[in-house]
Protein backbone atom coordinates (compact mmCIF):
# COMPACT_ATOMS: atom_id res chain seq x y z
CA UNK A 1 0.00 0.00 0.00
CA UNK A 2 1.52 3.66 -0.63
CA UNK A 3 1.88 6.28 1.74
CA UNK A 4 -0.32 8.51 -1.03
CA UNK A 5 -2.89 6.27 -0.71
CA UNK A 6 -2.71 6.33 3.41
CA UNK A 7 -2.36 9.68 3.51
CA UNK A 8 -5.60 11.96 4.60
CA UNK A 9 -7.68 13.75 1.74
CA UNK A 10 -8.56 12.46 -1.54
CA UNK A 11 -11.60 11.18 -3.11
CA UNK A 12 -10.48 7.58 -2.40
CA UNK A 13 -10.25 8.96 1.49
CA UNK A 14 -14.09 10.56 1.45
CA UNK A 15 -15.55 7.34 0.16
CA UNK A 16 -13.94 5.16 2.98
CA UNK A 17 -15.07 7.66 5.79
CA UNK A 18 -18.65 7.84 4.15
CA UNK A 19 -18.71 3.95 3.56
CA UNK A 20 -17.35 3.51 7.06
CA UNK A 21 -19.79 5.95 8.65
CA UNK A 22 -22.85 4.51 7.16
CA UNK A 23 -21.84 0.80 8.20
CA UNK A 24 -21.52 2.14 11.71
CA UNK A 25 -25.06 3.93 11.74
CA UNK A 26 -25.80 0.12 10.12
CA UNK A 27 -24.42 -1.74 12.63
CA UNK A 28 -26.00 0.76 15.75
CA UNK A 29 -29.32 0.52 14.25
CA UNK A 30 -29.19 -3.46 14.18
CA UNK A 31 -27.92 -3.26 17.84
CA UNK A 32 -31.16 -1.31 19.01
CA UNK A 33 -33.41 -3.70 16.49
CA UNK A 34 -31.99 -6.75 17.90
CA UNK A 35 -31.94 -5.89 21.39
CA UNK A 36 -35.33 -4.10 21.70
CA UNK A 37 -37.16 -7.68 21.92
CA UNK A 38 -35.14 -8.43 25.23
CA UNK A 39 -35.84 -5.37 27.03
CA UNK A 40 -39.72 -5.09 26.17
CA UNK A 41 -40.81 -8.75 26.52
CA UNK A 42 -38.40 -10.77 28.33
CA UNK A 43 -37.22 -7.60 31.13
CA UNK A 44 -40.35 -6.21 30.31
CA UNK A 45 -38.96 -2.63 30.62
CA UNK A 46 -41.75 -0.46 31.12
CA UNK A 47 -40.39 3.36 32.14
CA UNK A 48 -39.32 5.24 29.66
CA UNK A 49 -35.93 6.50 30.90
CA UNK A 50 -34.88 2.80 31.47
CA UNK A 51 -35.76 2.02 28.35
CA UNK A 52 -34.30 4.70 26.56
CA UNK A 53 -30.44 4.10 28.61
CA UNK A 54 -31.07 0.28 27.47
CA UNK A 55 -31.71 0.99 23.95
CA UNK A 56 -28.66 3.27 23.77
CA UNK A 57 -26.91 0.41 25.40
CA UNK A 58 -27.58 -1.32 22.55
CA UNK A 59 -26.64 0.93 19.83
CA UNK A 60 -22.98 1.35 21.62
CA UNK A 61 -23.21 -2.37 21.42
CA UNK A 62 -23.82 -2.65 17.83
CA UNK A 63 -21.32 -0.25 16.78
CA UNK A 64 -18.63 -1.91 19.01
CA UNK A 65 -19.34 -5.55 17.59
CA UNK A 66 -18.89 -3.63 14.21
CA UNK A 67 -15.72 -1.62 15.18
CA UNK A 68 -14.23 -5.58 16.71
CA UNK A 69 -14.75 -7.01 13.31
CA UNK A 70 -13.01 -4.42 11.42
CA UNK A 71 -10.30 -5.01 13.57
CA UNK A 72 -9.74 -1.33 15.31
CA UNK A 73 -8.08 -1.25 18.39
CA UNK A 74 -9.61 -0.36 22.02
CA UNK A 75 -9.49 2.65 22.33
CA UNK A 76 -11.43 4.05 19.48
CA UNK A 77 -13.87 1.16 19.78
CA UNK A 78 -14.18 2.91 23.77
CA UNK A 79 -14.59 6.07 21.95
CA UNK A 80 -17.18 5.62 19.41
CA UNK A 81 -19.75 3.81 21.95
CA UNK A 82 -18.89 6.22 24.60
CA UNK A 83 -20.24 8.73 21.28
CA UNK A 84 -23.29 7.05 21.02
CA UNK A 85 -24.29 6.36 24.19
CA UNK A 86 -23.66 8.74 26.06
CA UNK A 87 -26.02 11.70 24.45
CA UNK A 88 -28.79 9.29 25.83
CA UNK A 89 -28.20 10.09 29.86
CA UNK A 90 -26.78 13.56 29.14
CA UNK A 91 -30.61 14.46 27.73
CA UNK A 92 -32.70 12.62 30.11
CA UNK A 93 -31.78 15.33 33.28
CA UNK A 94 -34.09 17.99 31.34
CA UNK A 95 -36.61 14.92 30.87
CA UNK A 96 -36.55 14.46 34.55
CA UNK A 97 -36.58 18.48 35.45
CA UNK A 98 -39.65 18.01 33.34
CA UNK A 99 -37.93 20.32 30.66
CA UNK A 100 -37.96 18.14 28.03
CA UNK A 101 -40.75 15.66 27.24
CA UNK A 102 -40.39 12.63 25.58
CA UNK A 103 -40.92 12.63 22.45
CA UNK A 104 -37.94 15.19 21.79
CA UNK A 105 -35.80 13.53 24.20
CA UNK A 106 -35.98 10.47 22.02
CA UNK A 107 -35.56 12.37 18.64
CA UNK A 108 -32.39 14.40 19.60
CA UNK A 109 -30.96 11.34 21.64
CA UNK A 110 -31.03 9.75 17.91
CA UNK A 111 -29.80 12.58 15.82
CA UNK A 112 -26.64 14.10 18.20
CA UNK A 113 -24.50 10.10 18.25
CA UNK A 114 -24.89 10.31 14.42
CA UNK A 115 -23.24 13.87 14.21
CA UNK A 116 -20.83 12.59 17.00
CA UNK A 117 -19.96 9.75 14.77
CA UNK A 118 -19.10 11.52 11.66
CA UNK A 119 -16.97 14.20 14.03
CA UNK A 120 -15.13 11.27 15.41
CA UNK A 121 -14.49 10.01 12.13
CA UNK A 122 -13.57 13.41 10.05
CA UNK A 123 -11.27 13.85 13.16
CA UNK A 124 -9.04 10.93 13.10
CA UNK A 125 -10.07 10.46 9.29
CA UNK A 126 -6.54 8.66 9.12
CA UNK A 127 -7.54 6.00 11.63
CA UNK A 128 -10.89 5.41 9.73
CA UNK A 129 -9.99 5.37 5.94
CA UNK A 130 -7.05 3.32 6.60
CA UNK A 131 -7.37 0.04 4.01
CA UNK A 132 -5.86 -1.77 6.85
CA UNK A 133 -9.77 -1.59 8.30
CA UNK A 134 -11.27 -2.21 5.60
CA UNK A 135 -13.84 -5.68 6.08
CA UNK A 136 -12.79 -7.93 3.34
CA UNK A 137 -15.15 -10.70 1.87
CA UNK A 138 -13.39 -13.90 0.80
CA UNK A 139 -14.55 -15.61 -2.80
CA UNK A 140 -15.83 -18.70 -1.80
CA UNK A 141 -17.85 -16.70 1.47
CA UNK A 142 -19.56 -14.31 -1.93
CA UNK A 143 -19.95 -17.67 -3.68
CA UNK A 144 -21.80 -19.24 -0.71
CA UNK A 145 -23.44 -16.13 0.10
CA UNK A 146 -24.68 -15.76 -2.99
CA UNK A 147 -26.32 -19.17 -2.97
CA UNK A 148 -27.94 -18.69 0.07
CA UNK A 149 -29.69 -15.48 -0.65
CA UNK A 150 -30.84 -17.49 -4.05
CA UNK A 151 -32.45 -19.80 -1.98
CA UNK A 152 -33.96 -17.74 0.09
CA UNK A 153 -35.62 -15.59 -2.72
CA UNK A 154 -37.98 -17.67 -3.96
CA UNK A 155 -39.43 -18.48 -0.51
CA UNK A 156 -39.38 -14.78 0.14
CA UNK A 157 -40.99 -13.72 -2.70
CA UNK A 158 -43.26 -16.32 -1.97
CA UNK A 159 -44.38 -15.00 1.31
CA UNK A 160 -44.26 -11.60 0.72
CA UNK A 161 -46.89 -11.67 -2.25
CA UNK A 162 -49.73 -14.15 0.29
CA UNK A 163 -48.45 -12.18 3.86
CA UNK A 164 -49.31 -8.86 1.96
CA UNK A 165 -52.39 -10.09 0.37
CA UNK A 166 -53.83 -12.04 3.26
CA UNK A 167 -53.42 -9.09 5.55
CA UNK A 168 -54.61 -6.34 2.90
CA UNK A 169 -57.66 -8.47 2.72
CA UNK A 170 -58.39 -7.94 6.26
CA UNK A 171 -60.47 -4.62 5.84
CA UNK A 172 -60.85 -4.39 2.06
CA UNK A 173 -63.67 -1.94 1.88
CA UNK A 174 -66.72 -3.78 -0.48
CA UNK A 175 -66.57 -2.74 -4.04
CA UNK A 176 -70.31 -2.00 -4.93
CA UNK A 177 -71.88 1.30 -3.33
CA UNK A 178 -74.61 -0.09 -1.49
CA UNK A 179 -77.25 1.99 0.34
CA UNK A 180 -78.76 0.46 3.51
CA UNK A 181 -80.56 1.88 5.94
CA UNK A 182 -80.09 0.27 10.27
CA UNK A 183 -82.67 -1.49 11.70
CA UNK A 184 -84.54 0.60 13.84
CA UNK A 185 -84.27 0.65 17.82
CA UNK A 186 -86.05 1.99 20.28
CA UNK A 187 -84.24 4.18 23.04
CA UNK A 188 -85.57 4.24 26.88
CA UNK A 189 -84.25 7.60 28.84
CA UNK A 190 -84.40 5.33 31.60
CA UNK A 191 -81.41 3.09 30.66
CA UNK A 192 -78.09 4.11 30.44
CA UNK A 193 -76.79 4.40 27.10
CA UNK A 194 -73.58 3.17 25.85
CA UNK A 195 -71.94 3.88 22.03
CA UNK A 196 -69.23 1.95 20.35
CA UNK A 197 -67.47 3.04 17.50
CA UNK A 198 -66.77 1.56 14.09
CA UNK A 199 -64.26 3.41 12.02
CA UNK A 200 -64.74 3.65 7.99
CA UNK A 201 -61.77 2.04 7.08
CA UNK A 202 -61.96 -1.25 8.99
CA UNK A 203 -62.73 -2.09 12.35
CA UNK A 204 -62.15 -5.43 14.46
CA UNK A 205 -64.95 -7.31 14.48
CA UNK A 206 -64.21 -9.11 18.04
CA UNK A 207 -63.46 -6.23 19.88
CA UNK A 208 -67.12 -4.06 18.65
CA UNK A 209 -69.06 -7.50 18.45
CA UNK A 210 -67.90 -9.14 21.74
CA UNK A 211 -68.75 -6.20 24.14
CA UNK A 212 -72.21 -5.40 21.90
CA UNK A 213 -73.40 -8.81 22.38
CA UNK A 214 -72.57 -8.86 25.92
CA UNK A 215 -74.14 -5.51 26.75
CA UNK A 216 -77.14 -5.52 24.32
CA UNK A 217 -78.08 -8.91 25.37
CA UNK A 218 -79.05 -7.88 29.01
CA UNK A 219 -82.09 -5.48 27.42
CA UNK A 220 -80.74 -2.73 30.39
CA UNK A 221 -79.03 -0.77 28.49
CA UNK A 222 -79.44 1.37 25.12
CA UNK A 223 -76.62 0.43 22.89
CA UNK A 224 -75.79 1.43 19.30
CA UNK A 225 -72.81 1.38 17.02
CA UNK A 226 -71.89 4.66 15.83
CA UNK A 227 -69.14 5.77 13.34
CA UNK A 228 -68.37 9.17 11.72
CA UNK A 229 -69.95 8.51 8.52
CA UNK A 230 -73.48 6.41 7.47
CA UNK A 231 -71.42 4.38 4.60
CA UNK A 232 -70.80 0.50 6.10
CA UNK A 233 -68.31 -0.02 7.94
CA UNK A 234 -65.63 -3.23 7.03
CA UNK A 235 -65.25 -5.68 9.78
CA UNK A 236 -62.52 -8.23 9.85
CA UNK A 237 -62.53 -10.72 7.11
CA UNK A 238 -65.05 -9.47 4.44
CA UNK A 239 -67.73 -8.56 7.23
CA UNK A 240 -69.84 -5.17 6.54
CA UNK A 241 -72.00 -3.53 9.32
CA UNK A 242 -74.56 -1.04 8.81
CA UNK A 243 -73.70 1.87 11.61
CA UNK A 244 -76.82 2.59 13.85
CA UNK A 245 -76.12 6.27 13.89
CA UNK A 246 -73.36 8.85 12.69
CA UNK A 247 -71.84 10.95 15.50
CA UNK A 248 -74.24 13.49 14.43
CA UNK A 249 -77.21 11.27 14.57
CA UNK A 250 -76.88 10.23 18.29
CA UNK A 251 -76.56 13.41 19.66
CA UNK A 252 -79.59 14.47 18.00
CA UNK A 253 -81.30 11.69 19.61
CA UNK A 254 -80.29 12.06 22.87
CA UNK A 255 -80.78 16.00 22.60
CA UNK A 256 -84.56 14.70 21.44
CA UNK A 257 -85.08 12.28 24.21
CA UNK A 258 -83.66 15.03 27.00
CA UNK A 259 -80.65 12.00 27.58
CA UNK A 260 -76.87 11.72 27.92
CA UNK A 261 -74.31 9.35 26.77
CA UNK A 262 -72.85 6.80 29.71
CA UNK A 263 -70.34 4.89 28.01
CA UNK A 264 -68.54 4.43 24.66
CA UNK A 265 -66.22 1.36 23.51
CA UNK A 266 -63.46 2.14 20.97
CA UNK A 267 -62.47 -0.97 19.33
CA UNK A 268 -59.12 -1.39 17.64
CA UNK A 269 -59.64 0.26 13.94
CA UNK A 270 -57.53 0.00 10.84
CA UNK A 271 -55.40 3.11 10.41
CA UNK A 272 -57.68 5.41 9.96
CA UNK A 273 -57.03 8.48 8.23
CA UNK A 274 -55.87 11.55 9.65
CA UNK A 275 -59.59 13.14 8.82
CA UNK A 276 -61.52 10.56 10.62
CA UNK A 277 -58.85 10.21 13.22
CA UNK A 278 -59.32 13.87 13.98
CA UNK A 279 -62.93 13.31 14.51
CA UNK A 280 -63.36 10.52 16.51
CA UNK A 281 -60.76 11.75 19.14
CA UNK A 282 -62.39 15.38 18.90
CA UNK A 283 -65.37 13.09 19.73
CA UNK A 284 -64.20 11.05 22.48
CA UNK A 285 -63.01 14.10 24.17
CA UNK A 286 -66.21 15.61 24.24
CA UNK A 287 -67.68 13.14 25.37
CA UNK A 288 -65.57 12.31 27.87
CA UNK A 289 -66.08 15.74 29.45
CA UNK A 290 -69.64 15.44 29.73
CA UNK A 291 -69.02 12.46 31.74
CA UNK A 292 -69.17 9.67 30.24
CA UNK A 293 -66.87 6.58 30.47
CA UNK A 294 -64.50 5.53 27.77
CA UNK A 295 -63.44 2.06 27.03
CA UNK A 296 -61.06 0.79 24.79
CA UNK A 297 -60.82 -3.18 23.59
CA UNK A 298 -57.17 -4.24 22.70
CA UNK A 299 -55.34 -1.94 20.64
CA UNK A 300 -58.74 0.36 20.80
CA UNK A 301 -55.92 1.77 23.28
CA UNK A 302 -53.95 3.89 20.59
CA UNK A 303 -57.01 5.60 19.37
CA UNK A 304 -57.97 6.28 23.28
CA UNK A 305 -54.37 7.34 23.44
CA UNK A 306 -54.37 9.62 21.00
CA UNK A 307 -57.15 11.68 22.07
CA UNK A 308 -55.34 12.79 25.04
CA UNK A 309 -57.59 10.93 27.56
CA UNK A 310 -54.73 8.38 28.69
CA UNK A 311 -51.94 10.84 29.34
CA UNK A 312 -50.63 10.30 32.89
CA UNK A 313 -52.89 7.22 34.01
CA UNK A 314 -52.61 3.57 34.11
CA UNK A 315 -53.64 1.90 30.98
CA UNK A 316 -53.37 -1.95 29.17
CA UNK A 317 -53.76 -3.15 25.75
CA UNK A 318 -52.55 -5.96 23.93
CA UNK A 319 -49.50 -7.54 24.46
CA UNK A 320 -48.55 -7.20 20.95
CA UNK A 321 -49.33 -3.90 20.52
CA UNK A 322 -47.22 -3.24 23.66
CA UNK A 323 -43.44 -1.86 22.41
CA UNK A 324 -45.34 0.69 19.79
CA UNK A 325 -47.78 1.94 22.21
CA UNK A 326 -44.98 2.82 24.85
CA UNK A 327 -42.57 4.16 22.04
CA UNK A 328 -45.60 6.07 20.68
CA UNK A 329 -47.17 7.37 24.28
CA UNK A 330 -44.78 7.22 26.55
CA UNK A 331 -47.15 9.86 28.90
CA UNK A 332 -49.23 6.75 29.03
CA UNK A 333 -48.64 4.27 32.31
CA UNK A 334 -48.58 1.24 30.07
CA UNK A 335 -49.22 -2.18 32.27
CA UNK A 336 -49.28 -5.80 31.14
CA UNK A 337 -50.99 -9.28 32.97
CA UNK A 338 -54.21 -8.02 33.66
CA UNK A 339 -57.69 -8.13 31.86
CA UNK A 340 -58.65 -4.38 32.40
CA UNK A 341 -57.45 -1.38 34.30
CA UNK A 342 -60.62 0.65 35.48
CA UNK A 343 -59.41 3.55 36.12
CA UNK A 344 -62.12 6.38 37.04
CA UNK A 345 -64.09 7.39 33.94
CA UNK A 346 -61.92 4.96 32.02
CA UNK A 347 -61.48 1.48 31.46
CA UNK A 348 -58.56 -0.06 29.21
CA UNK A 349 -58.79 -3.83 28.43
CA UNK A 350 -56.30 -6.38 27.20
CA UNK A 351 -56.06 -8.19 23.96
CA UNK A 352 -59.42 -9.13 21.78
CA UNK A 353 -61.35 -11.67 23.70
CA UNK A 354 -60.82 -9.26 26.99
CA UNK A 355 -63.19 -7.27 26.04
CA UNK A 356 -65.95 -9.32 27.32
CA UNK A 357 -64.69 -8.53 30.70
CA UNK A 358 -64.56 -4.72 29.99
CA UNK A 359 -68.19 -4.96 29.18
CA UNK A 360 -69.15 -6.63 31.96
CA UNK A 361 -67.19 -4.19 34.05
CA UNK A 362 -69.38 -1.36 32.71
CA UNK A 363 -72.85 -3.07 33.45
CA UNK A 364 -71.30 -3.85 37.28
CA UNK A 365 -70.64 -0.26 37.17
CA UNK A 366 -73.79 1.34 35.05
CA UNK A 367 -76.91 -1.59 35.72
CA UNK A 368 -75.84 -3.52 38.70
CA UNK A 369 -73.29 -7.02 39.66
CA UNK A 370 -75.88 -9.40 38.77
CA UNK A 371 -76.82 -8.10 35.72
CA UNK A 372 -73.06 -8.50 34.29
CA UNK A 373 -73.15 -12.24 36.32
CA UNK A 374 -76.49 -12.95 34.02
CA UNK A 375 -74.83 -11.29 30.83
CA UNK A 376 -71.45 -13.65 31.68
CA UNK A 377 -73.70 -16.77 31.73
CA UNK A 378 -75.41 -15.85 28.86
CA UNK A 379 -72.85 -15.71 26.58
CA UNK A 380 -70.81 -18.86 28.40
CA UNK A 381 -67.82 -16.80 29.24
CA UNK A 382 -66.43 -18.58 31.78
CA UNK A 383 -63.61 -16.30 33.18
CA UNK A 384 -65.84 -13.38 34.90
CA UNK A 385 -64.43 -12.41 37.99
CA UNK A 386 -66.95 -10.03 39.81
CA UNK A 387 -65.99 -6.35 40.80
CA UNK A 388 -62.33 -6.64 40.22
CA UNK A 389 -60.11 -7.82 37.40
CA UNK A 390 -58.10 -11.12 36.83
CA UNK A 391 -54.18 -11.64 36.33
CA UNK A 392 -53.34 -13.13 32.74
CA UNK A 393 -50.37 -14.14 31.20
CA UNK A 394 -47.92 -11.53 30.14
CA UNK A 395 -47.46 -13.43 26.81
CA UNK A 396 -44.28 -12.78 24.53
CA UNK A 397 -43.44 -14.01 21.45
CA UNK A 398 -41.87 -17.76 21.57
CA UNK A 399 -40.13 -20.36 19.00
CA UNK A 400 -43.73 -22.52 18.26
CA UNK A 401 -44.81 -18.93 17.15
CA UNK A 402 -43.64 -18.86 14.39
CA UNK A 403 -46.91 -21.26 12.85
CA UNK A 404 -48.06 -17.81 12.19
CA UNK A 405 -45.55 -16.85 9.60
CA UNK A 406 -45.68 -20.43 8.21
CA UNK A 407 -49.47 -20.14 7.63
CA UNK A 408 -49.45 -16.45 6.17
CA UNK A 409 -46.79 -17.43 3.34
CA UNK A 410 -47.03 -20.59 2.50
CA UNK A 411 -50.43 -22.48 3.91
CA UNK A 412 -51.96 -24.28 0.96
CA UNK A 413 -55.22 -24.78 2.12
CA UNK A 414 -58.53 -24.99 2.31
CA UNK A 415 -57.83 -21.30 2.31
CA UNK A 416 -61.16 -19.36 0.33
CA UNK A 417 -63.54 -19.85 2.96
CA UNK A 418 -67.07 -19.23 2.51
CA UNK A 419 -69.29 -17.74 5.83
CA UNK A 420 -72.88 -18.47 5.01
CA UNK A 421 -74.64 -15.55 7.61
CA UNK A 422 -78.32 -14.93 8.16
CA UNK A 423 -80.68 -13.28 10.36
CA UNK A 424 -80.82 -13.87 13.71
CA UNK A 425 -77.51 -14.81 14.41
CA UNK A 426 -75.46 -13.99 17.17
CA UNK A 427 -73.03 -11.21 17.34
CA UNK A 428 -70.23 -13.80 19.42
CA UNK A 429 -71.05 -16.33 16.58
CA UNK A 430 -70.08 -13.37 13.74
CA UNK A 431 -67.14 -12.77 15.43
CA UNK A 432 -65.81 -15.74 16.05
CA UNK A 433 -66.18 -16.98 12.38
CA UNK A 434 -64.43 -13.77 10.59
CA UNK A 435 -61.97 -13.37 13.10
CA UNK A 436 -60.25 -16.43 13.80
CA UNK A 437 -59.33 -17.80 10.34
CA UNK A 438 -57.87 -14.40 9.24
CA UNK A 439 -56.16 -12.32 11.48
CA UNK A 440 -55.46 -14.69 14.08
CA UNK A 441 -54.72 -18.32 12.14
CA UNK A 442 -53.67 -16.31 8.72
CA UNK A 443 -55.26 -19.77 7.57
CA UNK A 444 -57.20 -18.13 4.91
CA UNK A 445 -59.25 -15.89 3.51
CA UNK A 446 -63.12 -15.22 4.13
CA UNK A 447 -66.30 -13.39 3.00
CA UNK A 448 -69.66 -13.00 3.47
CA UNK A 449 -72.32 -14.88 1.55
CA UNK A 450 -76.10 -13.93 1.93
CA UNK A 451 -78.90 -13.63 0.19
CA UNK A 452 -79.29 -9.86 1.22
CA UNK A 453 -79.13 -7.33 4.00
CA UNK A 454 -79.62 -9.28 7.18
CA UNK A 455 -80.09 -8.00 11.18
CA UNK A 456 -78.19 -10.25 13.88
CA UNK A 457 -79.95 -11.30 17.28
CA UNK A 458 -79.53 -7.87 18.83
CA UNK A 459 -80.46 -5.81 16.65
CA UNK A 460 -77.16 -4.86 14.19
CA UNK A 461 -77.50 -4.32 10.32
CA UNK A 462 -75.12 -6.44 7.85
CA UNK A 463 -74.67 -6.60 4.20
CA UNK A 464 -73.36 -9.73 3.05
CA UNK A 465 -71.06 -9.28 -0.29
CA UNK A 466 -71.69 -11.76 -2.40
CA UNK A 467 -74.69 -14.39 -2.25
CA UNK A 468 -73.62 -18.49 -1.90
CA UNK A 469 -74.23 -19.62 -5.22
CA UNK A 470 -71.93 -16.48 -7.18
CA UNK A 471 -69.09 -17.23 -4.95
CA UNK A 472 -68.75 -20.93 -4.96
CA UNK A 473 -67.06 -21.70 -7.81
CA UNK A 474 -63.64 -19.92 -5.80
CA UNK A 475 -64.31 -21.34 -2.37
CA UNK A 476 -62.42 -24.27 -0.52
CA UNK A 477 -65.09 -24.46 2.35
CA UNK A 478 -68.23 -23.14 3.31
CA UNK A 479 -68.65 -22.92 7.12
CA UNK A 480 -72.16 -21.87 8.45
CA UNK A 481 -71.83 -20.11 11.92
CA UNK A 482 -74.54 -19.97 14.67
CA UNK A 483 -76.41 -22.57 16.60
CA UNK A 484 -79.83 -21.62 15.12
CA UNK A 485 -78.54 -22.12 11.86
CA UNK A 486 -77.11 -25.60 12.86
CA UNK A 487 -80.32 -26.91 14.26
CA UNK A 488 -82.30 -25.62 11.26
CA UNK A 489 -79.78 -27.39 9.00
CA UNK A 490 -81.19 -24.57 6.25
CA UNK A 491 -78.17 -24.30 4.15
CA UNK A 492 -77.77 -26.23 1.04
CA UNK A 493 -74.65 -27.85 -0.36
CA UNK A 494 -73.81 -25.97 -3.81
CA UNK A 495 -70.48 -26.75 -6.84
CA UNK A 496 -69.24 -29.69 -4.56
CA UNK A 497 -68.92 -27.58 -0.91
CA UNK A 498 -70.72 -29.27 1.81
CA UNK A 499 -71.80 -26.66 4.47
CA UNK A 500 -69.60 -27.06 7.77
CA UNK A 501 -72.08 -25.77 10.82
CA UNK A 502 -69.70 -24.23 13.53
CA UNK A 503 -71.95 -23.94 16.58
CA UNK A 504 -74.11 -27.22 17.22
CA UNK A 505 -73.59 -26.99 21.03
CA UNK A 506 -74.16 -24.16 24.40
CA UNK A 507 -71.14 -22.95 24.83
CA UNK A 508 -68.83 -19.79 24.18
CA UNK A 509 -68.80 -19.02 20.46
CA UNK A 510 -65.16 -19.60 19.61
CA UNK A 511 -64.42 -22.90 21.45
CA UNK A 512 -65.85 -24.68 18.30
CA UNK A 513 -63.79 -22.59 16.11
CA UNK A 514 -60.63 -23.06 17.75
CA UNK A 515 -61.48 -26.63 17.52
CA UNK A 516 -62.24 -26.59 13.79
CA UNK A 517 -58.77 -24.57 13.46
CA UNK A 518 -56.71 -27.56 15.71
CA UNK A 519 -58.62 -30.30 13.21
CA UNK A 520 -58.67 -29.02 9.94
CA UNK A 521 -54.91 -27.50 9.78
CA UNK A 522 -53.18 -28.03 13.30
CA UNK A 523 -53.26 -28.18 17.22
CA UNK A 524 -50.42 -25.44 17.53
CA UNK A 525 -52.22 -22.92 14.87
CA UNK A 526 -55.27 -23.03 17.56
CA UNK A 527 -52.87 -22.60 20.60
CA UNK A 528 -51.86 -19.55 18.90
CA UNK A 529 -55.30 -17.92 17.59
CA UNK A 530 -56.07 -18.37 21.40
CA UNK A 531 -53.21 -16.96 22.54
CA UNK A 532 -53.83 -13.55 20.46
CA UNK A 533 -57.38 -13.52 21.56
CA UNK A 534 -56.09 -14.01 24.96
CA UNK A 535 -58.31 -16.84 25.54
CA UNK A 536 -57.11 -20.15 27.65
CA UNK A 537 -57.72 -23.09 25.70
CA UNK A 538 -57.72 -25.31 29.06
CA UNK A 539 -61.05 -27.38 28.53
CA UNK A 540 -61.62 -26.58 24.70
CA UNK A 541 -60.59 -30.02 24.13
CA UNK A 542 -58.37 -29.27 20.75
CA UNK A 543 -56.96 -32.50 18.75
CA UNK A 544 -55.54 -32.76 15.28
CA UNK A 545 -52.06 -32.34 14.08
CA UNK A 546 -49.45 -31.05 16.50
CA UNK A 547 -47.81 -28.89 13.80
CA UNK A 548 -48.35 -27.15 10.09
CA UNK A 549 -46.62 -29.76 8.13
CA UNK A 550 -48.20 -28.99 4.64
CA UNK A 551 -46.99 -25.30 5.37
CA UNK A 552 -43.39 -26.31 6.28
CA UNK A 553 -43.23 -28.79 3.64
CA UNK A 554 -43.90 -25.68 0.85
CA UNK A 555 -41.56 -23.80 2.75
CA UNK A 556 -38.88 -26.42 2.31
CA UNK A 557 -39.24 -27.04 -0.91
CA UNK A 558 -39.55 -23.66 -2.26
CA UNK A 559 -35.82 -23.35 -0.20
CA UNK A 560 -34.81 -26.68 -2.57
CA UNK A 561 -35.73 -24.97 -5.64
CA UNK A 562 -34.09 -21.77 -4.87
CA UNK A 563 -31.03 -23.68 -4.02
CA UNK A 564 -31.18 -25.78 -7.10
CA UNK A 565 -32.06 -22.94 -9.67
CA UNK A 566 -28.78 -20.76 -7.53
CA UNK A 567 -26.64 -24.01 -8.18
CA UNK A 568 -27.50 -25.23 -12.14
CA UNK A 569 -27.21 -21.34 -13.11
CA UNK A 570 -23.28 -21.29 -11.19
CA UNK A 571 -22.34 -24.60 -12.89
CA UNK A 572 -23.55 -23.08 -16.47
CA UNK A 573 -22.08 -19.72 -15.67
CA UNK A 574 -19.07 -21.78 -15.34
CA UNK A 575 -19.17 -23.82 -17.85
CA UNK A 576 -19.83 -21.28 -20.58
CA UNK A 577 -16.87 -19.34 -19.28
CA UNK A 578 -14.36 -22.90 -19.55
CA UNK A 579 -15.31 -23.13 -22.64
CA UNK A 580 -14.55 -19.35 -24.09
Amino acid sequence: MTNHERRPGGVRTAARLVWHYLELVIAAALGMVLLDPLWISVLEVARFDVYLLLMAAGMAAGVALWMLVRRHAWPRIAEMSLAVFLPFPVLLVPFWLGVLPAGPVTLIGHVIPMALLAAAMIWRRAEYADPRHRFRFRGRWLRGTAVVLAALLLPGAVSAVNTVGKFGDLYTARADAVTVRPAPKEHDPAKPTVALLAGGSGTNVADLLGPYEVLAGTGRVNTYVVSPGSRPAPLTGGLDLVPDLTFGGLARLLSDRNDKLDAMVVPAMDDPGPAELGSITRWLREQSAAGAVAMSVCNGARTLAASGLLDGRPATSHWLRMAGLRDDFPRVGWVTGVRYVDDGNLITTAGVLSGIDGALRVLERLVDPGTAREAARRVHWRHYSPGASTRIPASELQPPDVVVALNSSYQPGPSSIGIRVAGGIGELELASAFISYTEHAMVGRTVALGDGPFRSRHGLTFVPRSTVAAAADGLDRLLVPGLDAARAKAVDGVAGLRPEYLHTEEEFAFDPVLRDIARTYDVQTARWTAKTLEYPVAGVGLSGSAWPWPATIVLLVLVLLGGSAAVVARLVVRRIRTRH
